[in-house]
């Protein structure tokens, strides 16, 4: 029997309220021409499952009364972003992964990410022998079955051959994207869920320094 773990990367394996949340109050100030709360940015965000920060951030916009095309706000949030990035600090690291994998479970990846922005965090932590399969915003070329549709958790699955899996997130996308999987495909999935910013309905929220003795307890009775 075949187990293994997959991870969402922001706010699990690292902190973004510095980068990327950051990125979508400054690209949402650029198109508004005012200012715009970090708090009511990471509200809107999070009440509201948005994945992907691009479009998170052009629901800022709409809901503060302004507008722009997606592939401007792109553009700008790209440039914000990567002025911001190396304010990103590991929530788990190296060691972490080492000892999973030393315990014989292979690692993957689900992640609203894009490529190049994944690729860099990686690498400069270190942190890309450790996984087996990586399913980024740029592996699906379908839009629509990019995170958080149950296809691309059911990609990273069946690309690990996984018989059994927990998955670790933090966001209410993370958890429908869990239910979704549950209802198309037959293979377990467990969810852990990280951080207590917004909690699922009925679950059990974990503080990223708990995964450590979490995790295996999960992995045991899966």
């Amino acid at each position: 029997m075949r187990k293994g773990v997959i991870f969402d990367v922001d706010g699990v394996i690292v902190d973004v309220s510095q980068s990327y949340h950051y990125a979508i109050k400054h690209t949402a100030e650029h198109f508004l021409k005012k200012e715009v709360d970090i708090e009511e940015v990471r509200r809107i965000k999070f009440s509201r499952g948005i994945n992907n920060d691009w479009l998170a951030t052009l629901e800022v916009i709409k809901h503060m009364g302004g507008e722009a095309k997606l592939e401007e706000v792109v553009y700008v949030f790209n440039q914000f972003y990567h002025k911001f990035r190396d304010r990103e600090r590991l929530m788990l690291d190296a060691s972490f992964f080492r000892k999973l994998k030393d315990d014989g479970y292979p690692l993957g990846l689900v992640t609203g990410r894009p490529r190049e922005d994944l690729r860099y965090l990686l690498e400069k932590h270190q942190l890309k022998p450790y996984f087996d399969f990586i399913v980024d915003e740029d592996t699906i070329s379908q839009k629509h079955l990019r995170k958080p549709h149950p296809y691309a958790l059911h990609l990273c699955i069946e690309g690990m051959k996984l018989d059994k899996s927990v998955y670790i997130g933090d966001s209410l996308a993370d958890w429908e994207m869990v239910m979704a999987y549950r209802k198309l495909y037959s293979k377990p999935v467990e969810y852990i869920h990280v951080g207590d910013r917004v909690v699922p309905q009925g679950v059990i929220p974990t503080k990223p320094e708990r995964l450590p003795e979490v995790l295996p307890e999960v992995l045991r009775t899966l």
